[in-house]
């Protein structure tokens, strides 16, 4: 049954504890301009300003274990009146009062908040985590806004007039709860929920009896800094993954960070003869999380695996190749587990795998290549085949009275040039730079205005045109508007002028089309017979 309660009861109640199902400390943000945290804090000012009898601040649903307060919905508020309280100086009233489980650092961080100077707490660091992140900048926000309120009055009145809901459940409806609670608003994603499994379990020993109060206290500290180590792993992959290249180089998108490296490892480690193969929690604890042997093994395995996509990315030649793949496969997830499962070693190359997904052969079309499938291969070679007919064509960017094709041409000029910048990069060994799959532009390197200033009717010439591959390049999008109308000449000056900002200018291919002293019909001519023929040796068609 629920209690309507103050926030000095509610303080008093015992020690808060944030359980490692929780997400960190994060406050959304309702529109541009005023984020949840904003609105809690001008709402409690105003409810002060005007000595209302009774503020309500909802509800929060807890565990209660001795004298501990497990929150399972309300630890936001909880957080920030803990740190509303520490902006108050009243230190001894928080003191030992709020514990991150699983968050080590977070809980350091708290108690440090307590026993140490403000200022010092709240000097930037660019390591700090993002429990950490936020509660600084939760903590400046609350000082700003409290520069003219009475410290005492303020702390007085929210402890005796500002109210909430204590709903108290039992233990074993904490993550149900927890799910339906949030509903819409927060719901607990799987991989959080396979992050909490793994990290108590990994770090228990299990049936091993304590001989006494000593051996008691030891084994619950080692649990204690297991889990901490272990979170910490899981916190640098949660890192890494959400690094915004990172992000935009594995199509991330609006999945979980560690989407690809939990799947990923899913995929590999299921048991053939498991029929089940569809991804979610249950299905992962029941095949890997049964008990604190099997957390632990895999929990070294996900180590091993999130060092393999790490050492693919840094690598130039498996980053270059992998990103192709990653960009045009009709299957990302079947790909990387190809690729990241070391009980298969009977592979293609990524380079081989990548140079067909560009043309749009599927997973299984390309991967039949083992087997020495002669349809495979025809299918493969014929992809390729329509693929560098599309734009060998006359008129590739658009038809001759500007209007648009229907077909998949200016996208495939697009592919193979990005091909063809990329083979350059990799001569120089250079990592090959993706944000461009998202915000790229075929570049006329002859004007189209100036188009009547052509000839193409010369038998040596009809087969290219001002829209043809010949008198394309890849430019990054942003650069496109900087070459505008401007004749051969001009734009060939914008892109050496090295005191512009160009982004363009790392595109290799790109660079070596621009080297041209002149741009009339036989160099575009010339262009495309040199593009089709390189494209052809590189498929192996003659």
């Amino acid at each position: 049954m629920s209690d309507k309660i103050n926030i000095s009861i509610y303080f008093n109640k015992g020690t808060f504890v944030i359980p490692d199902y929780q997400r960190g400390y994060k406050w959304s943000v309702k529109d541009k301009e005023m984020s949840s945290l904003d609105f809690f804090m001008d709402s409690l000012i105003e409810a002060y300003n005007t000595n209302v009898n009774e503020y309500f601040i909802e509800a929060v649903t807890v565990v209660e274990e001795a004298n501990t307060i497990i929150l399972v919905d309300g630890q936001q508020r909880t957080t920030s009146l803990f740190l509303l309280f520490a902006v108050l100086e009243k230190f001894d009233f928080i003191k030992n009062k709020l514990i991150y489980d699983v968050r080590v650092d977070s809980h350091i961080w708290l108690s440090n908040l307590i026993n140490n100077n403000l200022d010092v707490c709240l000097d930037e660091n660019l390591n700090d985590d993002q429990d950490i992140h936020y509660f600084k900048k939760a903590i400046k926000e609350i000082i700003l806004k409290l520069e003219k309120i009475n410290k005492d009055d303020f702390f007085n009145f929210i402890n005796e007039k500002v109210f909430l809901l204590f709903n108290p459940i039992p233990k074993e409806k904490a993550i149900t709860t927890f799910i339906s609670l949030n509903g819409l608003k927060a719901i607990m994603k799987d991989e959080e929920l396979i992050k909490s499994d793994l990290l108590i379990k990994s770090s228990r020993q299990e049936n091993i009896p304590y001989t006494n109060e000593i051996h008691k206290v030891s084994s619950e500290w080692r649990i204690n800094e297991d889990r901490g180590r272990l979170a910490r792993n899981w916190d640098k992959w949660l890192y890494w993954w959400n690094t915004e290249k990172v992000k935009k180089y594995f199509n991330v998108g609006d999945n979980h960070p560690l989407y690809y490296l939990l799947v990923t490892y899913w995929k590999i480690n299921l048991d053939d003869s498991n029929n089940v193969k569809d991804f979610s929690f249950d299905k992962f604890k029941n095949q890997f999380i049964n008990n604190a042997k099997e957390a632990k093994f895999h929990f070294e395995g996900l180590r091993k695996l999130q060092k393999t996509f790490e050492d693919l990315y840094n690598d130039t030649y498996s980053h270059n190749f992998l990103g192709i793949i990653l960009k045009t496969s009709n299957s990302r997830e079947a790909a990387l587990h190809y690729f990241l499962n070391s009980k298969s070693d009977k592979k293609i190359s990524l380079e081989e795998y990548a140079k067909w997904s560009l043309v749009g052969t599927t997973h299984l079309e390309i991967i039949n290549n083992e087997r020495d499938n002669d349809n495979s291969i025809l299918i493969r070679l014929k992809k390729a085949t329509d693929s560098i007919s599309l734009i060998s064509e006359k008129y590739v960017y658009s038809k001759m009275d500007g209007e648009d094709f229907n077909d998949r041409r200016k996208e495939f000029a697009f592919r193979f040039l990005l091909l063809l910048n990329l083979l350059e990069d990799n001569k120089l060994k250079r990592k090959f730079d993706y944000s461009i799959w998202d915000n790229r532009s075929l570049e006329h390197i002859y004007p189209k205005s100036k188009a009547n200033n052509l000839n193409f009717d010369n038998d040596a010439y009809k087969e290219a045109s001002i829209h043809s591959i010949g008198n394309l390049v890849l430019l990054y999008g942003r650069d496109n508007s900087s070459f505008g109308a401007k004749d051969y000449q001009d734009k060939k000056n914008t892109y050496f002028n090295t005191s512009e900002d160009f982004k363009s200018r790392n595109l290799l291919h790109t660079i070596s089309v621009f080297a041209n002293s002149k741009w009339q019909e036989i160099e575009i001519v010339q262009n495309r017979e040199k593009t089709i023929t390189q494209l052809n040796h590189y498929y192996g068609i003659n």
